[in-house]
């Protein structure tokens, strides 16, 4: 039997600090706790068929996207409790609180006994309708009464200390805009859940100066949730050395380059250098079983793969085997993870660069990769000569490309003296001429002065990169930071 060693002197083959196998990300399941008042049945005969019948809604359409656990309308307090009960046989991750009628707060406590005090909790204020019947009777007004129900209970909340933060929506049981939102939330703990179990290899260190991307690994795991891991550049050595330059995989992976994308002033030895070091990264992401990387490549890698890392970390995107981020910045990792979460649309790894006052934007400046399926498709992505050499001979190739227009969010994060904070900001993806700088970019108009917004950027002091992403999460990462006790600056 061999010996049981650390993953770094191992390989990555099975190692007693290092899981056997990736977890991968995983749904929540969710609780719905529909209640309705059994006073209420006798004064009004039909009432409460009509009543099961609104939150019956609720769970058809909350269970066609999720896996959902419904025992059915609650109406006493022994209901209350089985419900409970049978919440937790079955784990849920989540609990969506809706009313067809006022119900007396004890109820939904009775069933809340039997959950974690910190259970994740969504009050759906809702009703039957979203307007007012004037000809209706006063068992209409019951069956829409469970809003203020849920004032009653939540007012119970703050006074005891109890679920502090609390997510709430409110519309009709059919609106399709409330299960939007809700889904957002959902997507929101899920991701949560998820960044738990999130491993972020880092492979060198924070570029030397750059001390808005210095971290705590515990204050990274305590607050975000993801491990950060080292690895050593001798495992990426290792792994790139076993890698010979006759091997087809690396024609492979060239013949893809020259393909599908635009090639400009490369040669097949530079495109071949390229190839076999994003080889080398994937093996390295698989054999770790790494969920993000960060890396240093610069001196660190650049000079002794001879070549720039932009191919490699761009197939890692392509495939969804990993986030990546560069020049130390773990934070931008596991924002990226965040925002691709929220979007299903890989986010654009950039820093902020110059202002144009004409068109009101700021261009964000990318570091050599992209994912392709991200760039517009009206428009090839080009290959050129990496704009930045740091220590390859001759060229070595990067991407120049850009997002479709539209809605943007932008977003980062730090923890600084004052705490965790997080940046959030929208704006529009203009439909501008490309910018021919061997580099990737967005060209981003935003609401305010383009001079006042950045100004505000530099005076809230945040990190020089920025994550963005097509479409508008904004509320998302508002609801995110609000869950995970971080303030949120708006710019």
């Amino acid at each position: 039997m061999n010996e049981i060693q650390s993953f770094e002197v191992t390989g990555g083959s099975a190692s007693g600090d290092l899981l056997s196998e990736r977890r991968g990300d995983r749904p929540l399941k969710v609780g719905l706790l529909a209640c309705g008042y059994f006073e209420y049945w006798r004064m009004y005969a039909g009432l409460r068929e009509q009543v099961a019948a609104d939150m019956q809604v609720i769970a058809d359409r909350l269970a066609g996207k999720h896996d959902l656990v419904y025992p059915g309308l609650v109406e006493t307090l022994d209901g209350a409790d089985q419900a409970g009960q049978r919440f937790r046989e079955e784990h849920v991750d989540l609990l969506v609180i809706a009313e067809g009628t006022y119900c007396p707060d004890f109820f939904i406590h009775q069933s809340l006994l039997h959950l974690s005090s910190d259970l994740p909790l969504v009050i759906f204020a809702s009703q039957a309708h979203d307007r007012l019947d004037f000809q209706a009777g006063y068992d209409q007004s019951l069956r829409n009464s469970g809003p203020m129900g849920l004032v009653q209970l939540t007012g119970g909340f703050r006074k005891m200390g109890k679920y502090p933060r609390y997510e709430v929506v409110v519309g009709a049981v059919g609106d399709d805009e409330v299960y939007r939102e809700i889904d957002a939330i959902i997507q929101v703990h899920t991701t949560l859940r998820n960044l738990k179990h999130m491993t972020i290899g880092t492979i060198g260190h924070v570029f030397r100066g750059m001390y808005d991307f210095n971290f705590d690994k515990t204050d990274i795991t305590g607050k975000l949730g993801p491990h950060v891991m080292d690895v050593k550049m001798d495992h990426l050595v290792g792994i790139l050395d076993e890698i010979r330059e006759d091997d087809p995989r690396i024609g492979a992976l060239s013949r893809k380059v020259r393909e599908q994308y635009v090639v400009t002033e490369l040669d097949d030895g530079e495109i071949a250098r390229s190839a076999r070091l994003g080889l080398a990264l994937q093996e390295l992401v698989d054999r770790f079983r790494l969920d993000g990387l960060v890396l240093l490549g610069q001196h660190l890698i650049e000079a002794r793969a001879n070549a720039a890392v932009y191919l490699g970390l761009s197939e890692l995107l392509l495939s969804d085997r990993a986030v990546a981020t560069t020049e130390g910045d773990v934070i931008g990792c596991v924002t990226t993870k965040i925002l691709k979460d929220f979007t299903g649309i890989t986010p654009f790894f950039g820093e902020w660069e110059e202002v144009d006052v004409e068109l009101n934007a700021v261009m964000l400046l990318g570091h050599g990769f992209i994912d392709p399926r991200a760039a517009r498709s009206d428009r090839p992505v080009n290959v050129k000569p990496a704009c930045e050499n740091w220590g390859f001979a001759g060229n070595s190739l990067g991407f120049e490309a850009t997002y479709a227009p539209g809605p943007v969010t932008l977003a980062h994060a730090i923890h600084d003296v004052d705490g965790w904070r997080m940046l959030v900001s929208s704006g529009e993806l203009l439909d501008t001429a490309p910018l021919k700088i061997n580099e990737s970019s967005l060209i981003v108009q935003v609401d305010k002065p383009v001079k006042a917004y950045f100004r505000e950027l530099v005076e809230l002091g945040f990190t020089h990169h920025v994550i963005a992403v097509n479409g508008d999460v904004t509320a998302q990462l508002e609801c995110f930071a609000r869950q995970a006790d971080i303030k949120v600056c708006r710019l």
